[in-house]
């Protein structure tokens, strides 16, 4: 798959997801066999992106690069705080998650910006 196609999908699948999960826990966290489930996938997801991160994984969820991997470390901090939070019966847990949401589209801004320089750059060393 190209970076083309990664992109696309991080706007159009990764972020809406994300966004959905934050939905879904808002909605359901009431309910106690639904926080219980929230819960355990939240720190599933946690121990994930931690594993990958001390394994030095640069493989992304899309299959390429991870450009995002020096995030992985404040991903699974989210996740685990929303995790134990659902645990401990704290409805609003999921708004923890809209951090991990901004820190994705912050993190892909700032990357997509880094690429236009260098693109600017280059043109400029041609001059």
């Amino acid at each position: 798959m190209n970076q083309n196609t990664r992109n696309k999908l991080f706007k159009s699948a990764c972020i809406p997801i994300r966004i959905l999960i934050i939905v879904l826990l808002v909605l359901f966290a009431k309910y106690e066999m639904f926080r219980l489930i929230a819960a355990v996938l939240c720190l599933i997801v946690s121990a994930t992106f931690s594993v990958k991160y001390f394994n030095k994984d640069m493989v992304g969820g899309f299959g390429g690069v991870a450009w995002w991997a020096n995030n992985r470390p404040k991903h699974a901090i989210l996740y685990l705080a929303t995790g134990i939070l659902l645990l401990l019966e704290f409805e609003w847990a999921g708004y923890v998650l809209i951090a991990d949401v901004l820190l994705g589209i912050y993190s892909y801004s700032f990357k997509e910006a880094v690429g236009d320089i260098e693109e600017f750059k280059d043109t400029l060393s041609v001059l």
